[in-house]
């Protein structure tokens, strides 16, 4: 810890020396210097003695001497009173010190400045070995974390535990990684001001946060934040400290990133294995399986997610640049976290421009629907600046069959539209339309139908879509348009004249759902 001026008022050889004014006393003394002819040669963090020699008498001048001092960054000033030139400090040196916030201190005339200058040396140097001491402690505790630590969190601990200071560790979006959760959250989101130290900012109610990029390569993986409470600097240390803990933090993530790369690896070649049906045969694969907890009686569903490319499409395709291989990539890390936060094994293959998951399916259709559409919003949450679709095959209960649901699901994404979950057996229909080489009766049947009501408003058009979303439950359509019942009943009434049947006609409603999916399919007509 650097001197400070309160620290030399503690000295039991300078019990001759006090404080004329409280301001100033936690500035930092780097070296001592005396007066006279000083200004060119300061360099900030001085304390300066003087007898006052050669001081002006006028106040004035006085105070202009005073400020150039403060200017040139002097820790303080240490006069000696009872002299031959003022029999005590000038009270305009004390008013304008005071002023500027500079510490001005008295000595009597017994207290020797040989004597003073010694031991604030003494003490400057010993202050700054204790320093590089503890600067050294820190290091090599730090460093052996690096190699001890499982979780960024005990890096985090041990750094609070070393400096006595509260820690936070932030992701790139400012969620937080490692720390007192409360806390971070009272702090971070507390306005707040810089200050004049980089990469230093203080809140309202004086605490001071130090801010450090976590970095692996040349981008910042992370963000330490070291935490000083009012009226308690940061130090020498702490600099160093969080500088020296943001490189061990960043080499403790380009650890796990290759741990998981070399698991992503061992993973992808097993899917892809098992997708290619090898498990019967090879014994290797199958003592592989009961390692990575793959149940070889169990049932699963292939789902391969995809990011749509700007009209809404997902289609298979070559890799053509950096910006392709990290989107896959992107979407690979949030699949992966997606799964490890449902608790759900890892089976993930990167084929092309896909991901391909194979997810258990030891559950009824209605919780496997549920679990993959909480899977989705997961995923999504991950990479919002990406459009994904996810599209689902049947489950397989014999993995010999498992390449069976890759086709479905990859079919089902070749008719998908837009973002979302897409299941192989609702997409039956719009495959099927895809297929279809009459297109001119479809879009005849479109014109017919919705076309009709959109010609006469688009509110008839919107009401026929919502029926068909709700298996024609008015009530349920009503609520899903925000109408009153009446409403509804209106509308119905008239796109029951606009088609010239009941809705209750099954006829129509055939024709309604094959308008629906086939304008999809096609986009907006």
């Amino acid at each position: 810890m650097a001197l400070r001026v309160r620290d030399v008022l503690g000295f039991p050889e300078l019990n001759g020396v006090r404080a004329l004014a409280p301001v100033g006393l936690d500035r930092q003394i780097r070296w001592v210097h005396t007066w006279p002819e000083v200004l060119p040669w300061l360099h900030g963090g001085e304390l300066l003695l003087t007898t006052a020699y050669s001081w002006p008498p006028d106040p004035h001048e006085q105070g202009r001497i005073v400020r150039e001092l403060h200017q040139a960054g002097v820790a303080a000033i240490l006069f000696r009173a009872g002299g031959e030139f003022f029999a005590a400090t000038p009270p305009a040196v004390v008013e304008e010190a005071s002023r500027a916030g500079l510490a001005v201190l008295e000595a009597t005339e017994d207290v020797s400045f040989v004597d003073l200058a010694e031991t604030i040396n003494r003490a400057i140097i010993r202050t700054h070995f204790e320093s590089l001491e503890r600067s050294e402690r820190i290091h090599r505790e730090l460093t052996e974390a690096a190699l001890e630590a499982q979780a960024v969190s005990d890096i985090q601990s041990r750094l609070e535990g070393l400096l006595g200071r509260k820690v936070f560790v932030l992701d790139p979006r400012g969620r937080l990684l490692a720390g007192d959760e409360t806390l971070a959250h009272r702090l971070l989101g507390s306005p707040f001001q810089p200050s004049g130290q980089e990469g230093v900012t203080v809140l309202e109610d004086g605490t001071a946060l130090l801010r450090r990029p976590v970095r692996t390569g040349t981008a910042a993986s992370a963000e330490l934040v070291l935490v000083a409470g009012p009226g308690e600097p940061f130090r020498d240390v702490d600099v160093r400290a969080a500088e020296h803990a943001a490189l061990v933090m960043g080499l403790h993530f380009l650890r796990q990133q290759a741990v998981a790369d070399a698991e992503a690896r061992v993973r992808s070649t097993f899917v892809e294995a098992v997708l290619q049906g090898r498990l019967s045969f090879d014994r290797a694969l199958q003592e592989r399986a009961q390692l990575l907890g793959f149940d070889v009686r169990g049932s699963y569903a292939v789902a391969v997610v995809v990011s749509l490319d700007p009209e809404g499409r997902a289609s298979l395709r070559p890799l053509h640049s950096t910006e392709d291989f990290q989107a896959r990539y992107r979407l690979g890390q949030a699949a992966e976290q997606a799964l490890r936060s449902l608790q759900l094994p890892v089976f993930l293959a990167f084929e092309l421009n896909q991901v391909v998951l194979l997810l258990p399916a030891d559950v009824p259709p209605a919780r496997l629907r549920d679990r993959t559409r909480l899977l989705y919003e997961l995923l999504r949450a991950q990479v919002p600046e990406l459009p994904v679709a996810l599209a689902v095959g049947r489950p397989e209960s014999d993995h010999r069959q498992l390449h069976v649901s890759l086709e479905e699901a990859r079919a089902t994404l070749s008719v998908a539209r837009g973002p979302g979950v897409w299941w192989y057996e609702d997409a039956l229909v719009l495959r099927l339309l895809h297929g279809c080489q009459d297109r001119e009766a479809l879009e005849a049947l479109y014109h017919s139908t919705l076309g009709r009501l959109r010609a006469a408003s688009p509110a008839l058009e919107a009401t026929a879509r919502a029926l068909v979303a709700n298996g024609f439950n008015q009530r349920a359509a009503a609520r899903a348009l925000h109408l009153h019942w009446n409403t509804l009943r209106h509308r119905v009434a008239r796109i029951e004249d606009l088609l010239g049947a009941s809705l209750d006609d099954p006829d129509l409603r055939l024709r309604l759902h094959l308008a629906v999916a086939w304008s999809s399919l096609v986009g907006a007509l």
